[in-house]
């Protein structure tokens, strides 16, 4: 299914980043917050969903695809069966996406890692709003 390209229509949504690694979810947080963007973080597609299903929806969702508990393809399987969280957005972040095409994995993306930033903000700059930051000179 493709998704319209496009801001999210409220005036600042969340990325959700789920990943299992650590570092990886503190670095791509701290970076998109750097970036503007409000950020929430998951450890694995389970408690994703569980998050998910308790807050409001966020403009997009960046999933590791590799992780334990729930994987990025249960995860996904999960997410479209599920009419409220079906129109989010997915980026598929993952060391072994470099042949991947984000239309056969029905997602709208997808990333390899390491993940080139510039990259990634313009994907997320699609669905999300940034807040208004406060720069010092």
């Amino acid at each position: 299914m493709d998704l319209p390209l496009g801001k999210a229509t409220a005036v600042t949504r969340s990325v959700l980043v789920v990943d299992d690694d650590e570092e990886m979810r503190a670095s791509l947080s701290e970076f998109l917050e750097s970036e503007g963007f409000s950020v929430r973080t998951a450890q694995h597609g389970l408690e994703a969903l569980s998050l998910l299903r308790t807050i409001e929806p966020p403009g997009l969702i960046l999933l590791d695809f590799m992780m334990p508990v729930m994987n990025g393809t249960q995860f996904l399987v999960e997410q479209k069966s599920d009419p409220r969280l079906r129109g989010i957005p997915v980026v598929i972040l993952s060391a072994w996406a470099r042949d991947w095409k984000g239309d056969a994995l029905g997602v709208d993306a997808v990333l390899a890692k390491p993940i080139d930033p510039e990259r990634l903000v313009m994907l997320v700059d699609r669905y999300c709003d940034r807040r208004s930051v406060k720069r010092t000179l």
